[in-house]
């Protein structure tokens, strides 16, 4: 998950993330600027729920999976942002 956000960081696309534990689940949210609102967040639930990954794109839900590196393909796969 750092390593993605690192490079990302690299190219001047995102510049904060915050991580989060509310309500027993955990929370990594990416940001482009401190003060907006997320970009995307990584949402880890406890074993028992069906998915135990959740990617979100703002309110959009992207994708569900028990794999973290697979979710984290799909962020991957997203478009980016390109700085001219």
């Amino acid at each position: 998950m750092l390593s993605i956000y690192s490079r990302r960081v690299a190219d001047g696309e995102w510049r904060d993330y915050a991580i989060d534990s509310r309500d027993g689940v955990a929370v990594f949210s990416i940001f482009r600027r401190t003060f907006e609102s997320p970009l995307f967040a990584i949402v880890k639930h406890p074993a028992e729920e069906s998915a135990e990954y959740e990617l979100f794109a703002g309110p959009e839900h992207l994708d569900s999976n028990h794999s973290l590196p697979d979710l984290l393909a799909t962020l991957e796969s997203r478009p980016r942002l390109i700085q001219g």
